[in-house]
């Protein structure tokens, strides 16, 4: 098979996509028999559409080959592009275009998503899409079956709502159209919802007379410059703008990086923060990212100024429809900010930290959150009794409040691993080695347990301040503990440890415990707010007061008189209770409903 305009670099890329996709008649193979597939559907729709792609593959190669130079010399590249999209019973296949986008647009999203989408656009395909002539390439996947000429307009292999939606109507078991039913009554104004219906009416009253109607609907979109649109969902006017502002990319990253990823479904997500390495991962999910330098912990009035007027400069500029702020100088300073201009915000209060520990610092930092949070439309709490601390100061009033139970644990990324054989027991600490996490209360029971004769090892996991690197250097010489630094992927040490500790004096929600819990390790943590809620006491672990080194030894002591069968049933137990009050899925369902 060749098409017109196609270069060797064209042909080896398809030769890839092949090889990823499989071929039309694998693909097809793969498929299961489908639900709503009539006889004319079945045979003489394809005869049709064969034959009539077959002539104008042949007719319109002048036309081909005219578009193919004119977008190569517009902007030097591939002619054709290709998407990932989903097919006749959701199986994969790559659906091509005339390239009518520069070569730096983002991959794989829908236009509708994209930051200003006429920036991207060619001269030439400003022209191509006004007219649809974008699309033609299609009919070559028509020609060897992964499309029709009629039928829904096939959709990117994530946009999970619009596949979801169509499963319920049928839409999903015929194969996508080049136009259909759907593209003809209301195109990107479409509610996901009304789309699917549209589509699963079209299934429903597929037939020859219905596809001639359809044709010719399109024909009269085209003449009005409605055109046919790409795969793309509707939302129409209420797609917004956010703003997402936080002090740490790599917090971001690995515990809210789902709820992101739903929010850009629908909506442009702009992400501020300071570029601390991944940064582009999330350009490569297709955000645009500001770098803005925070100093997480320093209090200098000039660098804190500097900061405000950033964020009112950044939010000037991008005028979004809603804000949500991470940690507390965004959510002081941002906060200020929007109320300045008159932004909706919501805030994530994600632990009380040292700032409410020291009485002075606490009395500061209660009247900058009480005038942030004057404007504020909710703010976000691990859990109820930090929510109850800013009741208490006059912070928030009780109706703008949304507790969560954390960011939430995806189960299928943090799973059950088999309990370990260790030739002795492996208690893990994982996370900023100081102070404020109990660390002090740690190693005391440790230096105990050792002198007591007790065999074990304490794997130290994270970044320490300087007032602990001799302490641990002279524990790591007495085998007692061993430190493996900052870790970016902490799977493989839930996995290899026998318990994990955490006797921290203030959580927001521990995500720490929320994974070791899922990956089915027995915990011992402080009786805490924060940490308590990931632990069934006696069952899926120990809570100890905090700040009690005895009582710490005490658990860690009775975690190691106990055989490894009961810590592995204290593992289970654990997991059985992350899978009930912590999946991911549910805390973006329920943050998504509070923000929107």
């Amino acid at each position: 098979m060749a098409y017109l305009g196609l270069s060797a670099a064209a042909k080896a890329q398809r030769k890839q996509q092949e090889q990823e996709y499989g071929s039309a008649q694998e693909q097809q193979e793969k498929c299961a028999t489908p639900k709503h597939v009539s006889a004319y559907d079945a045979t003489w729709k394809r005869i049709a559409d064969k034959t009539l792609s077959f002539g104008g593959l042949i007719a319109l190669a002048p036309v081909y080959a005219v578009i193919s130079a004119a977008v190569y010399l517009d902007d030097p590249g591939p002619v054709l592009f290709t998407q990932k999209r989903v097919g006749k019973n959701k199986a994969y296949f790559p659906l091509h275009k005339f390239r009518s986008m520069k070569m730096d647009t983002p991959h794989d999203m829908p236009t509708h998503l994209l930051q200003d989408p006429e920036q991207y656009l060619t001269r030439v395909g400003r022209f191509l899409r006004k007219y649809s002539l974008d699309e033609l390439p299609q009919i070559w996947d028509i020609f060897v079956g992964n499309m029709s000429i009629i039928g829904p307009r096939p959709a990117l292999w994530n946009q999970e709502d619009l596949i979801a939606a169509r499963d319920a109507c049928g839409a999903n078991d015929i194969r996508p159209g080049l136009t259909g039913w759907a593209q003809i009554n209301g195109r990107d104004e479409l509610e996901i919802a009304e789309k699917a219906r549209y589509d699963g009416e079209y299934v429903q009253k597929e037939s020859f007379s219905f596809d001639v109607k359809c044709f010719f609907g399109t024909i009269a979109s085209v003449l009005k410059h409605e055109g046919v649109v790409e795969g793309g969902t509707g939302n129409g006017q209420q797609r917004k703008k956010i703003v997402i502002l936080t002090n740490h990319s790599y917090m971001l990253w690995r515990f809210r990086r789902e709820l992101i990823e739903d929010l850009a479904k629908e909506h442009e997500v702009v992400l501020g923060m300071p570029f601390v390495g991944h940064e582009q991962d999330f350009m490569a999910l297709g955000m645009r990212c500001v770098n803005i330098d925070v100093d997480r912990r320093g209090i200098n009035p000039a660098t804190d100024a500097k900061l405000i007027h950033t964020y009112y400069q950044l939010l000037k500029q991008e005028k979004p429809n809603l804000v949500i702020t991470y940690s507390i100088k965004p959510n002081i300073y941002a906060g200020l900010c929007c109320r300045a201009l008159h932004i909706p915000f919501c805030a994530n209060v994600q632990g009380l930290g040292t700032a409410f520990q020291k009485p002075r610092l606490a009395k500061a930092v209660t009247i900058l959150y009480r005038e942030a949070f004057r404007g504020v439309k909710t703010v976000f709490f691990e859990n109820t009794a930090n929510a109850q601390e800013f009741i208490n100061r006059k912070i928030v009033s009780q109706e703008k409040i949304t507790v969560l139970h954390g960011a939430g644990v995806d189960v299928q990324a943090y799973f059950y691993q088999a309990y370990p054989e260790n030739a002795c027991v492996h208690f893990l600490y994982l996370g900023r080695i100081m102070k404020e996490k109990g660390m002090d209360e740690l190693l005391d029971a440790c230096e105990q347990l050792h002198e007591e004769g007790y065999s074990f090892v304490l794997d130290l996991v994270g970044f320490f301040e300087d007032a602990y690197k001799q302490r641990i250097n002279q524990l790591s010489a007495q085998g007692i503990v061993v430190f493996h630094g900052f870790q970016q992927e902490p799977r493989p040490f839930y996995a290899a440890c026998d318990c994990v500790v955490l006797p921290s004096y203030h959580e927001g929600m521990s995500n720490v415990l929320l994974e070791a819990a899922a990956t089915g390790r027995p915990v011992i943590t402080s009786d805490i707010p924060g940490c308590r809620e990931a632990v069934v006491d006696q069952k899926s672990g120990f809570l100890v007061p905090k700040g009690d080194a005895q009582a710490l030894y005490r658990a860690m002591k009775h975690m190691l008189s106990i055989d490894r069968a009961q810590r592995e049933q204290m593992g289970l137990a654990g997991r059985k209770w992350i899978e009930q009050q912590f999946g991911k899925e549910q805390v973006v369902r329920e943050t998504k409903n509070a923000l929107m």
